[in-house]
């Protein structure tokens, strides 16, 4: 019995040997918790260094030093279980493994067979499918999120303007003098509104609109900086801010939009890094730009993150609440023709570098505000009868002659009747005949007419887009009334050469 037993067990080891010269795997053949038989390729992967893990799984966090540790640790799992299989796939640097264990009886006990496949090919290809379809993914949610945002901003700037020029109405009613303070800061808060719109643009890639005018971006980034310190002071935390900002050049943007950018990352940076820790905010100018960064010493962002944390809705520690800190500001970078980047700092935590580009030497138009505005003939144009009963109502009281036309096609038949303006002011977003339709019948019936589109996207209109060709120029709702009155008052208005969006 003993003889036939031992010629069993000299059978299985021949076989074992022989699967492992003719097979491209690594087999290994665990028996008691040990390995007792491995093929070449086996012990070439076992000897080489670098940890193996989990790729995914209930495992992912366990480490193993080497191959052989590997392969008796998930043999002793196979078999306190009662599957008789077991498959899992392991990485080390570049390279990908699978591993199949199979249970087996033999004539000594129960054993192991481990076979091992290279399968790292396979696991790049899997990970570029993966990536890909990410990438797919993200610009579907973005061109969703894209087409809700521009949704929302087209109504809630809709609402917003209606606000903006009842208030306008009352501050112009001399009944009301006494109530001019109060009026003077609800126009305030529609206009904080209104940049709080723009933002939602922001996040959603969805503005086109370039700032013309320029800014100090050095008291921007120190006023930020102070009110910074102050927020800590109120909070008792023992975080410093460290700044190191000498006069910068003149840049392109808003004093407004930067002034929310450098809060949003500075807190970001504050509630990344530990107590006793420092934010270190550095500017410099460069050549063609000047180049910010916000440094904090926190953990820092894991590597593989580092391509995504400008995402919307992306979160990790670094961006704790909604991750739409960066994304609004990779949104407002692009639009001012910068840029923003995200690094690991070598001494721990992260660093974002934001790049902002100079303004232009080029005086800009003025407006004249301090203008009387001419007495004009005006047609409004809009599908909404509340924003024409207002404007209309607002222009009348300043003295112009007023008409209105509640869609394009009545506007169009005004003009083929021979009638004709001083200025029409025209809504964009309107069924049946959008404003640009109206624009191209209009020039064609009388091409010296002096048209401004009037909409709640003046934002999403790009400086390029060859439309801005048939108009003198856009006005964003909610309207300033100072920018119209600057229309108004000047006779011949720009030409159809100088389309400069008005948002």
């Amino acid at each position: 019995m003993q003889g036939r037993r031992r010629r069993t067990a000299k059978d299985e080891i021949g076989l074992l040997r022989w699967l492992g010269r003719s097979a491209h795997s690594a087999v290994a053949l665990v028996r008691g918790g040990r390995l007792t038989l491995t093929n070449a390729l086996f012990r070439e992967l076992d000897q080489r260094e670098g940890e193996w893990r989990w790729t995914v799984g209930p495992h992912a966090q366990l480490r193993y030093q080497s191959l052989r540790h590997l392969a008796a640790s998930e043999a002793r799992e196979l078999l306190r279980g009662r599957e008789p299989t077991r498959t899992c796939r392991f990485e080390r640097g570049h390279r990908a493994l699978e591993l199949r264990l199979e249970r087996i009886a033999t004539a000594t006990g129960p054993a192991t067979v481990a076979l091992g496949h290279d399968v790292s090919e396979q696991a790049r290809g899997e990970a570029d499918r993966l990536r890909d379809r990410e990438a797919r993914l993200h610009e579907e949610r973005m061109h969703a999120m894209g087409v809700v945002a521009s949704g929302l901003a087209h109504d809630l700037n809709h609402s917003l303007n209606v606000i903006a020029l009842r208030i306008a109405t009352l501050r112009a009613d001399p009944r009301f003098d006494p109530s001019q303070r109060s009026l003077e800061g609800l126009g305030k808060v529609v206009d904080e509104a209104a940049a709080t719109v723009a933002r939602l643009q922001d996040l959603a890639r969805r503005r086109r609109d370039r700032p013309a005018e320029s800014v100090d971006l050095t008291g921007v980034l120190l006023g930020a900086v102070e009110m910074a310190r102050t927020a800590l002071d109120g909070t008792g935390a023992a975080l410093r801010i460290d700044d190191d900002v000498p006069p910068l050049p003149m840049v392109r943007g808003t004093a407004a939009e930067l002034s929310h950018l450098f809060a949003d990352l500075l807190a970001n940076a504050r509630e990344s890094t530990p107590q006793g820790g420092t934010v270190e905010v550095r500017a410099r100018a460069a050549r063609g730009c000047v180049l910010v960064s916000i440094a904090d010493h926190g953990a820092g962002i894991p590597e593989e993150n580092l391509s995504r944390v400008f995402d919307p809705f992306f979160s990790t520690s670094e961006t704790r609440e909604t991750g739409l800190v960066l994304s609004i500001a990779f949104g407002l970078m692009q639009r001012l023709g910068g840029g923003i980047t995200a690094a690991n700092r070598p001494g721990g935590g992260s660093a974002y570098t934001l790049s902002f580009p100079l303004a232009s030497a080029r005086p800009h138009r003025e407006q004249q505000k301090a203008q009387r505005p001419l007495k004009a003939s005006i047609l409004l144009v809009d599908d909404e009868s509340d924003n024409l009963e207002v404007l209309e109502e607002l222009l009348e009281m300043e003295g112009h002659r007023v008409e209105t036309a509640a869609s394009g096609k009545a506007a169009v038949e005004r003009f083929q009747r021979g009638e004709r303006y001083d200025l029409v002011l025209c809504d964009v977003g309107m069924p049946q005949m959008s404003g640009w339709q109206v624009v191209r019948e209009l020039r064609r019936i009388a091409p010296s007419a002096r048209i401004w589109l009037l909409t709640g996207w003046a934002n999403e209109i790009s400086e390029h887009d060859p439309r801005l060709g048939d108009v003198q120029g856009v006005l964003g709702k909610p309207l300033d009334m100072d920018q119209l009155r600057s229309l108004l008052g000047d006779p011949q208005g720009p030409t159809p050469n100088e389309h400069h969006a008005m948002a």
